[in-house]
């Protein structure tokens, strides 16, 4: 069975067995979290991740004071992430994103990073739409950028040899239209400078500061689309 193109009905084994290759490699890459951390609003003060993977981001914004909790569908996922972050574990549950045991508007912010990639146009916006129903405010989905011919090239080599490449990218117009189905005030900000320059260099020098960051990405805006790794998209749920 495949990484990729799964539905409500399919089985999380492969993804069992890919995060007992690769959680503990994934824990390092925290750069999402402080995305994440400097574009929240005052009155956001509730946050989900959704296919939270590696929980890496999950655990840093709680470590920066944010009430964020996440979810995977793998258990093998879930488990690692509790043994990881034991101090956590009450806020990491297993949960399928097409369908969440959540009540409408459960949270203030939802977001997933490399998640929309996996999946076909359709199963997209089944996706959004469950995603919308849980999200009282904000929903962010975080995707790997077309724009960027250098990033997609690695992509396509790596591919050949292991499936967690084989994922789409997607253009601005692409990320947008998919969030224009469920919110309003949709804004796409490209981050990921291959953690060496840019918003990347002040998180390497430790200067995280949320007003700091924001200030940044905001000033930056389209400007450096064609050499950033992902597009962050905002949309205000209707």
């Amino acid at each position: 069975m495949p990484l990729i193109n799964l539905n409500p009905t399919s089985s999380a084994d492969e993804w069992d067995r890919k995060w007992t290759q690769i959680f503990d490699r994934y824990q390092h890459d925290r750069r999402h979290a402080h995305y994440i951390h400097a574009l929240l609003e005052r009155d956001e003060h509730s946050v989900l991740e959704l296919a939270a993977g590696s929980f890496r981001d999950m655990a840093s914004l709680r470590s920066m004071g944010v009430n964020c909790s996440g979810m995977d569908f793998s258990m093998e996922s879930v488990q690692r992430a509790k043994q990881a972050f034991p101090q956590f574990a009450t806020h990491i549950a297993r949960m399928s994103a097409f369908e969440m045991a959540l009540p409408d508007r459960a949270v203030d912010v939802t977001y997933h990073n490399g998640f929309w990639v996996l999946f076909s146009d359709d199963q997209i916006q089944t996706l959004a739409r469950e995603q919308a129903r849980v999200t009282a405010h904000r929903m962010i989905a975080t995707v790997h950028n077309r724009h960027n011919a250098r990033f997609l090239a690695y992509f396509d080599t790596m591919k050949r040899t292991d499936p967690l490449y084989d994922i789409r990218f997607f253009s601005v117009a692409e990320i947008t239209a998919h969030m224009r189905e469920v919110c309003d005030e949709v804004v796409v900000i490209p981050v990921g400078k291959y953690k060496r320059r840019h918003e990347d260099t002040l998180i390497r020098w430790g200067l995280t500061q949320p007003w700091l960051l924001r200030a940044y990405l905001k000033a930056s805006g389209h400007r450096l689309l064609d050499t950033s790794e992902r597009l962050l998209c905002i949309g205000c749920v209707r």
